[in-house]
């Protein structure tokens, strides 16, 4: 039977593919659950599989179920939360009657439509940024390269306060501790995974420079240092520190963060950020270049033991 306010004009598919046996089930998201946005992009790409498998275009779909394309792109991409009234159409159009998989589909979407832990500084995220801040979460490895500063998971509430000083010196002082305040929620929210274990392996590169000059304070910069130190001899992230010079045959000029999520609903993903945007790729191509280039940065640079010894010494250097 049709879900209620679904009109089937003819010519309809006669034949959709079977739906596979627990095509739904969250016991399936690895590390996506807990994590909306991801959820999200998951759910939208099954239902484009399903669309897919019923030899339907996106513009057949709009007509027959009264939707706008621009709606069914926007589900399908994860960049728009899918009702239950739609989702039902959605599959009721799919033939996918089962009860069993309607109701997975549909816990599944009430997972992805809960709110995001840094939702209470939604107004501090610029739009670029949320991306990152929505996914990294649900990866299984991140790696970063930072030329500039200590990467924002790493760093301490001193430090991270000096830095957004420095590079917006015009921001008022209450947006400057909201931007920290978000900060240290992102490492609680790793902290936490961690306890669960649970959280991202990572593994991040960083240009010397960032231990010598990022912020003017020796102070804090010390503390700083010795807060890499700590976290990469507890074993929370492999830390490679880059010279000038190692980087000739593998160069990168701006900040990069991988995504690898292990999950086939779910792309790896690349954050490449300038001084004021960002772009987001999951394009496999343009994802596996950068991936090359991170790989061929780790072995032209200091290993993880060279690094943390380079570190110590710098800190007693300051």
């Amino acid at each position: 039977m049709s879900a209620p306010g679904v009109n089937f004009p003819s010519p309809i598919p006669p034949y959709c593919a079977p739906v596979p046996q627990n095509i739904f089930p969250l016991a399936g998201m690895g590390r996506a659950l807990g994590h909306p946005s991801a959820l999200k992009i998951i759910a939208g790409g099954k239902l484009r599989q399903l669309r897919e498998a019923c030899a339907l275009t996106p513009k057949q779909v709009a007509g027959r179920l009264g939707f706008s394309i621009p709606k069914i792109n926007k589900i399908e991409h994860g960049n728009l939360g899918c009702n239950p009234d739609d989702a039902r159409a959605f599959l009721a159009l799919y033939r996918v009657h089962e009860p069993r998989h309607v109701e997975q589909f549909l816990e599944l979407l009430e997972q992805s439509q809960r709110p995001e832990y840094w939702k209470p500084w939604r107004t501090t995220v610029k739009d670029f940024f949320a991306p990152l801040l929505a996914l990294e979460g649900a990866a299984q490895r991140i790696r970063i390269y930072e030329p500039f500063y200590v990467p924002g998971l790493l760093q301490t509430a001193d430090y991270a306060a000096a830095v957004i000083r420095a590079e917006w010196p015009d921001r008022p002082e209450g947006e400057v501790q909201k931007t920290v305040e978000l900060r240290m929620a992102r490492q609680a929210q790793f902290a936490a995974q961690r306890e669960l274990g649970d959280a991202p392996d990572l593994w991040m590169a960083v240009h010397e420079g960032v231990f010598a000059h990022s912020v003017e304070d020796r102070e804090v910069l010390r503390a700083q240092i010795e807060r890499v130190i700590e976290r990469a001899e507890r074993g929370e992230v492999a830390i490679q520190v880059a010279a000038p010079q190692m980087m000739v045959k593998a160069p990168l000029a701006s900040n990069v963060t991988y995504l690898r999520f292990g999950l086939a609903d779910l792309p790896d993903a690349v954050y490449v950020e300038q001084l004021a945007s960002a772009d987001f790729h999951q394009d496999p191509e343009q994802v596996e270049e950068y991936l090359v280039r991170l790989d061929r940065l780790a072995t032209q640079i200091r290993t993880p033991d060279e690094s943390v010894a380079w570190l110590k010494q710098q800190r007693d250097r300051l």
